[in-house]
Protein backbone atom coordinates (compact mmCIF):
# COMPACT_ATOMS: atom_id res chain seq x y z
CA UNK A 1 0.00 0.00 0.00
CA UNK A 2 1.65 3.36 -1.05
CA UNK A 3 1.62 6.35 1.37
CA UNK A 4 -0.40 9.62 1.45
CA UNK A 5 -0.37 12.86 3.55
CA UNK A 6 -2.85 14.44 5.67
CA UNK A 7 -3.44 16.49 2.45
CA UNK A 8 -4.14 13.46 -0.27
CA UNK A 9 -6.97 12.49 2.67
CA UNK A 10 -8.29 16.11 3.22
CA UNK A 11 -8.85 15.96 -0.91
CA UNK A 12 -10.39 12.37 -1.22
CA UNK A 13 -7.22 11.16 -2.77
CA UNK A 14 -4.61 8.25 -2.11
CA UNK A 15 -5.24 4.89 -1.64
CA UNK A 16 -5.53 4.47 2.03
CA UNK A 17 -8.71 6.44 2.32
CA UNK A 18 -10.09 8.89 4.91
CA UNK A 19 -11.65 6.51 7.41
CA UNK A 20 -8.92 3.82 7.65
CA UNK A 21 -6.72 6.70 8.54
CA UNK A 22 -8.95 8.19 10.99
CA UNK A 23 -9.57 4.92 12.55
CA UNK A 24 -5.36 4.86 13.08
CA UNK A 25 -6.30 7.86 15.83
CA UNK A 26 -2.70 9.40 15.53
CA UNK A 27 -2.84 12.23 17.53
CA UNK A 28 -4.08 11.87 20.95
CA UNK A 29 -2.32 9.18 23.24
CA UNK A 30 0.04 7.82 20.32
CA UNK A 31 3.06 8.77 21.61
CA UNK A 32 4.19 10.16 24.97
CA UNK A 33 5.36 13.54 25.20
CA UNK A 34 8.59 14.91 26.52
CA UNK A 35 8.13 16.93 29.94
CA UNK A 36 6.79 20.51 28.89
CA UNK A 37 7.54 23.56 30.25
CA UNK A 38 10.14 21.57 32.53
CA UNK A 39 12.91 24.43 31.83
CA UNK A 40 10.46 26.96 30.95
CA UNK A 41 10.12 29.21 27.73
CA UNK A 42 13.49 29.68 25.71
CA UNK A 43 14.40 31.75 22.97
CA UNK A 44 15.74 30.08 20.35
CA UNK A 45 18.37 32.14 17.31
CA UNK A 46 16.05 33.93 15.74
CA UNK A 47 16.21 37.43 14.38
CA UNK A 48 14.88 39.71 17.07
CA UNK A 49 13.73 36.32 18.65
CA UNK A 50 10.88 35.88 16.73
CA UNK A 51 11.02 32.46 18.17
CA UNK A 52 10.01 31.50 21.43
CA UNK A 53 9.56 28.01 22.27
CA UNK A 54 7.69 26.87 25.46
CA UNK A 55 6.01 23.59 25.08
CA UNK A 56 3.10 22.82 27.01
CA UNK A 57 0.95 19.45 27.61
CA UNK A 58 -1.81 18.95 24.90
CA UNK A 59 -4.35 21.45 25.00
CA UNK A 60 -7.84 22.69 22.93
CA UNK A 61 -6.98 24.54 19.42
CA UNK A 62 -10.07 25.67 19.20
CA UNK A 63 -9.87 24.85 15.60
CA UNK A 64 -11.69 22.13 13.54
CA UNK A 65 -10.06 18.54 14.60
CA UNK A 66 -6.95 17.08 12.03
CA UNK A 67 -7.77 14.10 10.54
CA UNK A 68 -7.35 11.27 12.95
CA UNK A 69 -8.48 13.63 15.93
CA UNK A 70 -11.83 12.70 17.88
CA UNK A 71 -11.30 16.62 18.90
CA UNK A 72 -9.44 20.08 18.26
CA UNK A 73 -5.95 18.59 20.81
CA UNK A 74 -2.64 19.49 19.76
CA UNK A 75 -0.02 16.68 20.04
CA UNK A 76 1.09 18.47 23.21
CA UNK A 77 5.09 18.68 24.22
CA UNK A 78 8.22 18.41 22.23
CA UNK A 79 9.06 14.63 21.42
CA UNK A 80 11.89 15.19 19.04
CA UNK A 81 12.23 11.41 18.00
CA UNK A 82 10.29 7.84 18.23
CA UNK A 83 12.08 4.23 16.84
CA UNK A 84 9.77 1.34 16.48
CA UNK A 85 9.97 -1.28 13.70
CA UNK A 86 9.03 -2.33 10.61
CA UNK A 87 9.08 -5.28 8.65
CA UNK A 88 11.17 -6.26 11.59
CA UNK A 89 13.72 -3.62 11.16
CA UNK A 90 14.64 -0.59 13.14
CA UNK A 91 12.90 2.79 11.99
CA UNK A 92 12.93 6.23 13.69
CA UNK A 93 10.65 9.26 12.91
CA UNK A 94 13.02 12.32 14.19
CA UNK A 95 12.14 16.45 13.64
CA UNK A 96 14.45 17.83 11.34
CA UNK A 97 17.84 19.34 12.87
CA UNK A 98 18.61 22.17 10.05
CA UNK A 99 21.93 21.35 10.49
CA UNK A 100 21.67 22.78 14.03
CA UNK A 101 23.55 20.92 17.19
CA UNK A 102 21.27 18.86 20.01
CA UNK A 103 18.90 16.11 19.77
CA UNK A 104 15.52 17.98 20.36
CA UNK A 105 15.69 20.66 17.74
CA UNK A 106 12.95 23.43 17.35
CA UNK A 107 11.46 25.01 14.67
CA UNK A 108 13.17 28.06 12.60
CA UNK A 109 12.36 31.27 12.40
CA UNK A 110 12.21 32.62 8.65
CA UNK A 111 12.09 36.55 7.96
CA UNK A 112 11.44 35.04 4.26
CA UNK A 113 10.92 31.89 2.59
CA UNK A 114 14.75 30.50 1.43
CA UNK A 115 14.29 26.30 1.26
CA UNK A 116 15.75 25.50 -1.69
CA UNK A 117 13.77 22.73 -2.53
CA UNK A 118 10.23 23.91 -1.20
CA UNK A 119 10.80 27.09 -3.52
CA UNK A 120 8.15 28.61 -1.96
CA UNK A 121 7.64 31.80 -3.91
CA UNK A 122 7.95 30.17 -6.88
CA UNK A 123 4.95 27.50 -5.24
CA UNK A 124 2.95 29.70 -4.38
CA UNK A 125 2.98 32.32 -7.55
CA UNK A 126 2.70 29.52 -9.92
CA UNK A 127 -0.63 28.19 -8.01
CA UNK A 128 -2.05 31.89 -6.96
CA UNK A 129 -0.59 34.32 -8.96
CA UNK A 130 -3.23 34.42 -11.48
CA UNK A 131 -5.67 35.84 -8.79
CA UNK A 132 -2.82 37.32 -6.19
CA UNK A 133 0.26 39.23 -6.10
CA UNK A 134 2.78 38.51 -2.82
CA UNK A 135 4.04 41.41 -1.96
CA UNK A 136 7.16 40.16 1.03
CA UNK A 137 7.41 42.26 4.05
CA UNK A 138 10.94 40.83 5.59
CA UNK A 139 9.87 39.31 8.85
CA UNK A 140 7.66 39.76 11.79
CA UNK A 141 7.31 43.48 13.06
CA UNK A 142 9.92 44.23 16.21
CA UNK A 143 8.21 42.74 19.40
CA UNK A 144 5.97 40.42 17.73
CA UNK A 145 6.70 36.32 17.80
CA UNK A 146 5.87 32.93 16.99
CA UNK A 147 5.12 31.02 20.44
CA UNK A 148 5.10 27.31 19.48
CA UNK A 149 3.38 25.45 22.49
CA UNK A 150 4.30 22.07 20.68
CA UNK A 151 6.65 20.42 18.69
CA UNK A 152 6.90 16.62 17.94
CA UNK A 153 6.77 13.29 16.06
CA UNK A 154 4.03 10.44 16.76
CA UNK A 155 3.87 6.80 15.32
CA UNK A 156 0.99 4.75 15.63
CA UNK A 157 2.16 1.14 14.96
CA UNK A 158 -0.45 -1.21 13.68
CA UNK A 159 -3.12 -2.94 15.41
CA UNK A 160 -5.96 -5.79 14.84
CA UNK A 161 -8.36 -3.07 13.88
CA UNK A 162 -5.79 -0.84 11.44
CA UNK A 163 -3.14 -2.97 10.16
CA UNK A 164 -1.15 -0.01 8.52
CA UNK A 165 1.95 1.84 10.28
CA UNK A 166 1.11 5.69 10.11
CA UNK A 167 3.83 8.27 11.12
CA UNK A 168 3.64 12.08 11.49
CA UNK A 169 4.74 15.09 13.31
CA UNK A 170 2.46 17.95 14.00
CA UNK A 171 3.60 21.98 15.51
CA UNK A 172 1.12 24.48 17.08
CA UNK A 173 2.19 27.75 17.68
CA UNK A 174 0.18 30.92 18.68
CA UNK A 175 1.75 34.20 17.19
CA UNK A 176 1.75 37.33 19.60
CA UNK A 177 1.68 40.77 18.72
CA UNK A 178 3.41 44.27 20.66
CA UNK A 179 0.20 46.08 20.77
CA UNK A 180 2.57 48.86 22.34
CA UNK A 181 3.95 49.52 18.81
CA UNK A 182 0.71 50.42 17.53
CA UNK A 183 0.11 47.63 15.07
CA UNK A 184 -3.07 46.60 14.08
CA UNK A 185 -4.69 43.63 15.67
CA UNK A 186 -4.70 40.19 13.60
CA UNK A 187 -8.20 39.76 12.85
CA UNK A 188 -10.00 38.19 9.90
CA UNK A 189 -8.00 39.61 7.32
CA UNK A 190 -5.14 37.78 8.90
CA UNK A 191 -4.09 34.28 7.44
CA UNK A 192 -1.45 31.48 7.21
CA UNK A 193 0.31 30.57 3.87
CA UNK A 194 1.64 26.96 3.89
CA UNK A 195 3.92 25.13 1.44
CA UNK A 196 5.26 21.79 2.18
CA UNK A 197 6.65 18.74 0.23
CA UNK A 198 7.44 15.19 0.88
CA UNK A 199 10.94 13.56 -0.62
CA UNK A 200 11.74 9.64 -0.56
CA UNK A 201 9.62 6.95 -0.89
CA UNK A 202 6.78 8.13 -0.11
CA UNK A 203 7.15 11.57 -1.33
CA UNK A 204 5.10 13.90 -3.62
CA UNK A 205 5.79 17.62 -4.77
CA UNK A 206 6.05 20.64 -2.46
CA UNK A 207 2.53 22.34 -2.89
CA UNK A 208 0.27 24.91 -1.47
CA UNK A 209 -1.54 23.79 1.24
CA UNK A 210 -4.53 25.78 0.46
CA UNK A 211 -8.30 25.47 -0.04
CA UNK A 212 -10.22 25.12 -3.20
CA UNK A 213 -10.79 28.88 -3.65
CA UNK A 214 -7.61 31.01 -1.90
CA UNK A 215 -4.06 30.26 -0.76
CA UNK A 216 -4.47 30.18 2.67
CA UNK A 217 -4.19 27.84 4.99
CA UNK A 218 -7.52 26.32 6.83
CA UNK A 219 -6.64 25.49 10.62
CA UNK A 220 -5.40 28.42 11.70
CA UNK A 221 -6.61 32.05 12.28
CA UNK A 222 -8.14 34.46 14.98
CA UNK A 223 -10.30 31.66 17.48
CA UNK A 224 -11.45 31.60 20.75
CA UNK A 225 -9.55 28.96 22.72
CA UNK A 226 -10.90 29.10 26.79
CA UNK A 227 -12.71 32.34 27.01
CA UNK A 228 -9.63 34.14 24.99
CA UNK A 229 -9.19 35.19 21.52
CA UNK A 230 -5.93 33.78 20.01
CA UNK A 231 -4.20 33.76 16.63
CA UNK A 232 -3.07 30.25 16.06
CA UNK A 233 -1.78 27.39 14.07
CA UNK A 234 -2.12 23.24 13.95
CA UNK A 235 -0.81 21.19 11.25
CA UNK A 236 0.52 17.02 11.79
CA UNK A 237 1.05 15.97 7.99
CA UNK A 238 0.99 12.28 8.24
CA UNK A 239 1.98 8.76 6.47
CA UNK A 240 0.63 5.78 6.23
CA UNK A 241 1.72 2.54 5.04
CA UNK A 242 1.96 -1.21 4.92
CA UNK A 243 3.43 -3.73 2.91
CA UNK A 244 6.26 -1.45 1.46
CA UNK A 245 10.22 -2.07 1.42
CA UNK A 246 11.24 1.34 1.50
CA UNK A 247 9.39 3.89 3.49
CA UNK A 248 12.13 6.40 3.68
CA UNK A 249 10.32 9.96 3.41
CA UNK A 250 11.65 13.54 4.83
CA UNK A 251 8.78 15.80 5.31
CA UNK A 252 9.25 19.63 4.64
CA UNK A 253 6.98 22.90 5.42
CA UNK A 254 7.54 26.73 5.41
CA UNK A 255 4.28 28.35 6.88
CA UNK A 256 4.18 32.66 6.59
CA UNK A 257 1.76 34.83 8.13
CA UNK A 258 0.14 36.50 5.54
CA UNK A 259 -2.89 39.17 5.56
CA UNK A 260 -5.16 39.55 2.84
CA UNK A 261 -4.85 43.65 2.26
CA UNK A 262 -8.26 43.78 0.52
CA UNK A 263 -6.76 45.62 -1.81
CA UNK A 264 -5.94 45.28 -5.82
CA UNK A 265 -2.70 46.00 -7.76
CA UNK A 266 -3.13 47.76 -11.30
CA UNK A 267 -3.54 44.44 -12.69
CA UNK A 268 -6.91 43.88 -10.72
CA UNK A 269 -5.02 41.10 -8.27
CA UNK A 270 -5.71 40.62 -4.85
CA UNK A 271 -2.41 42.14 -2.90
CA UNK A 272 -1.24 39.69 0.02
CA UNK A 273 1.34 41.10 2.29
CA UNK A 274 3.68 38.23 3.95
CA UNK A 275 5.52 38.39 6.88
CA UNK A 276 7.35 36.16 9.34
CA UNK A 277 6.87 32.45 9.12
CA UNK A 278 8.49 29.54 10.59
CA UNK A 279 10.12 25.77 8.68
CA UNK A 280 10.13 22.93 10.46
CA UNK A 281 9.75 18.97 9.60
CA UNK A 282 10.13 15.46 10.19
CA UNK A 283 12.02 13.01 9.02
CA UNK A 284 11.61 8.97 8.72
CA UNK A 285 14.37 6.07 8.40
CA UNK A 286 15.60 2.79 8.30
CA UNK A 287 18.66 2.67 10.93
CA UNK A 288 20.74 0.69 9.02
CA UNK A 289 23.93 -0.43 10.46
Amino acid sequence: MTGITRRAVLRGGGSLGLAALTATAVVRGAAPAAAAGAAGARTKAGAAGHLLADYRPSMPTGLPPLPGQSDGMTLGGHTASRDFTYRGRPHRMSLLSFGRPGDAPDPVYEEVPGDPELRFRETVDTAWGEYYTFRYAGGLRRGDRFRVQSYGVVVQEPTADSPVTVCGGGMYVVCEQDRRRGDPPLGDDWHWIQVIGMYGALGRPAEVDAGASNPFYAFGGLTPVNGEDVFNYYDMPQIAFDGMEDVDTRCLAETFLAQDTGRTDRSGKGIVNVFGGVKYGWQLAELRP
